[in-house]
């Protein structure tokens, strides 16, 4: 995942990264600017604010997972907007949180951003609605650069918001209708019809941007297309393994989600396939224990050893799917 991509910093453990391509962009975006500016300077600052709001969202997210007891630690900064890796335990409510919280910040940067174009540019005009407008969509040539850059903020974050929240899979409207069908419909069913609302919605904005001869517009329907068929695929995996029987006394160490029963396992000594938590963690065949091995949760991708999977407990009932 960090694969072209330079590390930038580090903070609260969290690693942030910028993908090479976003040179890319900025090229585009310095040469097909009009002169918005007296400066190409404040274009430069618009841009890396751009990306500073988008890294500001993705921190929400972040802090967030973290704060239910889920893991983050690695945030990419893409020409497409900004990825944090984020791990919450896997249940609806943990899910949600986890992806709220990044449109909330850009919820609480509109009083802020509002506040200091309005106090830099009108502090004697009446603050309504109306007059904001105004100001907005028509900074006085008197405001200077500073004026229009403050202005340009205020909208970047508005549309951010705006355009995050479609429901439309990968953003975060579309995960966030995930989340909320999977407290009615289970995980797998509710990320398959998030995932097809998805598609209609990014083929539908492909349409526009391609009408439109919006190319950069296009570039994020092609992506959003892309997420939103691999989200398809996974829902059909999930709605599979949701009809494989859980070991309810051995859990994920991040997730909490129980061990799937089956003989998932070969060892690697006799190849003899094997349930790996039904033998206790070794080869039934030839006893070769597996304990200090790590293995990945097919749910929350999370890798710890074999022994965290295992609980005091002796026995081992199965919790049965439900019908």
């Amino acid at each position: 995942m960090r694969t072209g991509s330079i590390r930038l910093f580090k903070i609260f453990g969290i690693t942030v990264y910028l993908h090479i391509s976003w040179f890319l962009i900025l090229l585009f975006e310095m040469s097909s600017r009009g002169h918005y500016y007296s400066s190409e300077i404040w274009q430069f600052l618009e841009i890396v604010a751009l990306f500073g709001i988008v890294l500001i969202h993705e921190f929400g997210h972040a802090l967030a997972c973290r704060s239910v007891g889920g893991s983050a630690d690695t945030i990419i900064l893409w020409p497409f907007g900004g990825f944090a890796y984020v791990s919450p335990p896997w249940r609806p409510g943990a899910m949600l949180w986890s992806i709220v919280a990044g449109p909330l910040v850009n919820v609480i940067l509109i009083p802020v951003t509002v506040g200091i174009f309005w106090l830099t540019v009108a502090p004697h005009v009446a603050l309504t609605p109306h007059n904001f407008l105004d100001l907005l969509l028509n900074t006085p040539a008197t405001a200077g650069n500073l004026g229009r850059f403050l202005s340009r903020v205020v909208l970047i974050n508005i549309v951010l918001l705006i355009f995050n929240m479609l429901p439309v899979y990968p953003l975060d409207g579309g995960k966030i209708l995930w989340s909320l069908l999977w407290f009615v419909t289970g995980e797998g069913l509710a990320l398959r019809i998030a995932s097809v609302v998805g598609l209609l919605g990014s083929g539908l904005l492909a349409w526009w941007a391609f009408n439109s001869g919006q190319i950069y517009l296009m570039a994020v329907s092609a992506f959003l297309i892309f997420e939103a068929v691999n989200a398809y695929r996974q829902s059909t995996r999930l709605m599979m393994m949701s009809k494989i029987p859980r070991h309810s006394q051995y859990r994920c160490p991040n997730c909490d989600q129980g061990a799937r029963v089956g003989a998932f396992w070969t060892c690697a000594n006799c190849s003899t396939h094997f349930d790996m938590f039904a033998s206790h963690g070794q080869c039934p065949n030839c006893h070769a224990s597996f304990m200090n091995t790590e293995i990945r949760c097919p749910e929350c991708r999370a890798v710890s050893p074999v022994s965290h999977w295992f609980a005091a407990a002796t026995v081992d009932p199965i919790d049965q799917p439900k019908s």
